[in-house]
């Protein structure tokens, strides 16, 4: 199956409903670090955004997951992925506040 940006919005979304429950969320791909850490990067992103957060920085927050795992986000392409998708649910958020 292939990911796309809607795709792993959605599987966030989803992921929201589980959080504050007594079990973590595990995600885990092939090396554990490339696309794991972008699904993660981008799920604490729009995590942010969902509470309200007036300001992201999203390299910021790629230094922290790195610290707690070198190599987290692998790619350039993985990088710009998650750019893509948090201006993608940003611009679905503006547009659902003014309708």
């Amino acid at each position: 199956m292939i990911m796309t940006k809607k795709t792993i919005i959605n599987l966030t979304k989803v992921n929201r409903c589980f959080r504050g429950q007594s079990s973590p969320i595990i995600v885990h791909c092939n090396d554990g670090i490339g696309r794991t850490g972008t699904y993660i990067l981008l799920d604490i992103v729009l995590n942010r955004i969902y509470k309200g957060a007036r300001e992201i920085n999203i390299a910021a927050t790629l230094e922290h997951i790195r610290d707690q795992r070198p190599q987290m986000v692998k790619t350039k392409d993985q990088l710009q992925f998650v750019f893509v998708a948090v201006a993608e649910e940003v611009t679905y958020l503006i547009k659902a506040i003014r309708q």
